[in-house]
């Protein structure tokens, strides 16, 4: 999204797959563990390379990306927004990704958050008919 924002002459099409706007389109059950391993990991950053790269990749997850809804109708490139029907995004936020994005279809998919993995040739359908 972000990128499709900053570098519309890039970007011809458009999946998303799973997508948040920010931290809080995550389920609580999910980001509550991300956030607390994010918190231990920033102690011992200094200390270990290991937690250095864990405190990044985390950090990610807890701070990024911050998108306002009203933001995505910058993206003009014909765009899919997929999601797992059990996804680690809140339905309503993927619900409001795509409604946010002009002209967006919307494909919910039986299965998780890893939809792309677990369901490759439902969720390669959808991408193909895009």
């Amino acid at each position: 999204m972000v990128f499709a924002l900053r570098h519309p002459e890039r970007v011809d099409r458009l999946i998303l797959n799973g997508a948040n706007l920010n931290a809080g389109g995550v389920k609580r059950s999910t980001q509550l563990p991300i956030e607390i391993g994010y918190s231990i990991a920033r102690r011992f950053a200094g200390k270990s390379d290991s937690a250095k790269k864990n405190t990044e990749l985390l950090g990610l997850m807890v701070n990024d990306p911050n998108v306002a809804p009203e933001e995505l109708a910058g993206i003009q490139a014909p765009t899919l927004v997929i999601a797992g029907s059990r996804d680690m995004i809140k339905d309503a936020h993927t619900r409001l990704i795509a409604s946010s994005i002009p002209n967006a279809e919307l494909v919910i998919l039986r299965g998780s958050h890893f939809v792309a993995n677990k369901r490759p040739e439902e969720f390669n359908k959808a991408m193909i008919s895009m």
